[in-house]
């Protein structure tokens, strides 16, 4: 017997994605199918394979129940045993989608998160996000999916509260890894820190989004190791170089280490 029909959109905590001997913590996602049976985890799967199949090949403006009961080969009786609504659906691709970016993210060489190495650990992510291959498979679909729901935030609560949810964890490991690596004083809460890293990263890939070429990315990647190196305790003396000496401290300190994780509680 397959267990009963999980909820439209049960990832609601914090998911810990381990890579090698590497195990830090991600600010990522439950798994929606923990817990299944092995048929309906095939079921679930099946049915989020023929939905991110409809979305790359005709866009989500195409997806629709009956388009995936056709491409999954279920009826609508399956398929709505497991999602009830196509916006359900949306949700678990998307989710799916970010679960699948932070292994990939968390198997590349490079630096890794929870390490001490914050700065580091930017500067890599920074330099992925400006590289010519960018963006990875799959990310113009999913980046499709989150404009999707900021466009519909207005009437549709669901959608606000799980992108709302996914960004304040987000914006949680970032902000521990930072007040485990940045030493005090620092200019900068690690919350702040973390939220401009956000701002940043989602400013640049709209950007690209939008028009490959809308700047030179070597230029840029420069221009934001120099903008960001002071709030990091880092020297911003050579273009896209930390200091090797290790941190230099800022002038100033409104955060502690335990005054951060306080607010980072609290804002959980």
């Amino acid at each position: 017997m397959e267990k009963s029909r999980p909820a439209a959109n049960p990832c609601e905590e914090t998911h810990e994605q381990h890579s090698g001997s590497h195990g830090p913590p991600l600010a990522g996602l439950s798994d929606p199918a923990e817990g299944l049976s092995e048929i309906a985890q095939l079921r679930r799967e099946q049915i989020l394979d023929a939905a991110e199949t409809i979305i790359a090949r005709h866009g989500i403006q195409m997806l629709s129940l009956g388009r995936i009961e056709s491409e999954a080969g279920m009826s609508r009786g399956q398929l709505t045993y497991y999602f009830p609504t196509k916006e359900s659906i949306l949700l678990a691709v998307y989710d799916r989608m970010l679960q699948r970016m932070i292994r990939q993210a968390m198997a590349s060489d490079g630096p890794k998160p929870m390490t001490g190495q914050a700065w580091q650990y930017l500067q890599h992510g920074l330099k992925k996000h400006l590289a010519a291959d960018w963006p990875p498979p799959g990310g113009k679909e999913l980046f499709s999916l989150l404009y999707t729901f900021l466009a519909q935030m207005g009437h549709r609560e669901d959608y606000r509260k799980r992108l709302s949810q996914w960004y304040a964890e987000w914006r949680a490991f970032l902000a521990r890894d930072i007040a485990s690596s940045v030493p005090e004083p620092r200019v900068a809460s690690p919350w702040v820190l973390a939220a401009l890293i956000q701002a940043l990263i989602h400013g640049l890939d709209m950007q690209m989004m939008l028009d490959p070429n809308a700047f030179d990315r070597n230029e840029m990647f420069s221009a934001c190791v120099q903008l960001l190196a002071p709030l990091f305790g880092q020297s911003a003396a050579g273009p896209g170089n930390a200091d090797p000496a290790g941190p230099t401290a800022p002038p100033s300190s409104p955060c502690s280490v335990g005054e951060s994780e306080a607010r980072i509680s609290e804002e959980l």
